[in-house]
């Protein structure tokens, strides 16, 4: 009996101290989660006499940097997840020639890139005078292998891990570093093709062998090049637009009947979201609110959306950072078109040939097609 109760006794102790491990070990993941998660900062502090702006945007997953000396400022941008540390960059070393003034800021935690300004003018460092870049270090500037590759007239220059579908006025040629291909859809020539739209690794191509409506997509996955057909419920018009896309939906505006649609191209479904009758629904800042179809057949509206990269062509090819005062120069082209926007890359028309820029790699000529020189508008896709 007296070891009955021994050993009753015991197991309260062991049940007593199990439950205090467990209220203990839950107020230090309490502690942890509200020590470690993302927090929005700003953090001021010098490095070399330069002062140091640093700015973390916890929504966004961006660190933002202002860096000041004698009343210049460079400002840039890292898309990095939340780190603990402050004051990420560790010195700053400092490049002037002539009338050019580069920074090149160095972290042990973040990938930074030099800073540059020519005059009073931010520009790109592949923009700057072969004399000064070679001040630089040569990990900055990359070497790559230029292709002299041609397909159905298009000469091809740099592929590097994307697939390019190019329009011909039938269907698509398809390119990459491991085949090229045409992705026949039409018997006629097509050259209005203002209704196709990519969402994410899907384009929809409506039947353009009708003439006023279609009630058929093709729907092309950019990844291998498969090609489906998708039947749809009910006629659209061809006298419409895209809104834009959110998550797998993409939205598109029916001007004739007055109906805002929603379309699924993963799954084959759409449905009506907006009527003359009842509000349709458009994307701002990441918030969804109604709007009248009215509004939307009467003007052309398109999601907004915060971008932490915006671009502006204005003799050459710009870009400016949130909510930073100034805009870099990136390209000297004569650009007519932007192309794609993945963040901090960018593909743009200049001319009859196909460009990319990123930071890493400044700008970098992909291919030329004569026909880009007349026809040019929504006749690119990239994978």
């Amino acid at each position: 009996m007296l070891k009955a109760s021994k050993n009753k006794i015991r197991k309260i102790k062991q049940k007593r101290r199990r439950n205090a491990f467990l209220v203990l070990l839950l107020i230090i993941l309490i502690m942890g989660y509200f020590l470690f998660r993302p927090k929005n900062y700003v953090k001021r502090y010098f490095k070399n006499d330069f002062e140091i702006l640093e700015t973390y945007n916890k929504e966004l997953k961006v660190y933002s940097f202002e860096i000041t000396k004698n009343d210049q400022k460079w400002y840039f941008v890292v898309k990095h997840s939340y780190n603990q540390k402050r004051k990420l960059i560790e010195e700053v070393e400092l490049i002037q020639e002539k009338n050019v003034t580069c920074i090149i800021p160095k972290s042990s935690k973040l990938k930074t890139y030099p800073q540059c300004m020519e005059e009073k003018n931010t520009i790109d460092y592949h923009l700057i005078p072969d004399e000064i870049k070679e001040k630089i270090d040569s990990q900055f500037f990359e070497s790559r292998e230029i292709l002299k590759d041609n397909y159905e007239k298009i000469d091809i220059k740099y592929l590097n891990d994307q697939t390019f579908y190019i329009w011909n006025y039938k269907g698509f040629y398809r390119i990459n570093k491991k085949q090229k291909e045409n992705i026949k859809l039409f018997e006629k020539d097509i050259y209005n093709i203002n209704n196709i739209a990519q969402i994410n690794e899907f384009l929809i191509i409506p039947d353009y062998q009708e003439s006023y409506y279609f009630n058929k997509f093709y729907i092309i996955n950019l990844k291998d090049g498969s090609k489906k057909t998708w039947k749809l419920k009910e006629s659209i018009y061809f006298d419409g637009y895209y809104l834009g896309s959110d998550k797998n939906s993409l939205f598109y505006v029916d001007k004739k009947t007055k109906t805002e649609w929603e379309f699924l191209p993963k799954k084959k479904k759409m449905r009506k979201i907006g009527t003359e009758a009842k509000d349709g629904k458009i994307l701002k800042n990441g918030e969804w609110e109604k709007i009248s179809l009215n509004k939307l057949t009467s003007n052309r509206y398109a999601f907004e959306k915060k971008e932490i990269y915006q671009y502006e062509i204005k003799d050459g090819l710009y870009v400016k950072y949130l909510d930073c005062p100034l805009k870099k120069k990136i390209s000297n082209q004569n650009v007519k078109e932007i192309v794609k926007i993945e963040e901090d890359k960018i593909y743009y028309l200049a001319d009859e040939s196909l460009y990319l820029y990123s930071e890493a790699t400044g700008e970098i000529l992909l291919m030329s097609y004569f026909e880009w020189n007349f026809n040019y508008k929504n006749m690119i896709f990239i994978q």
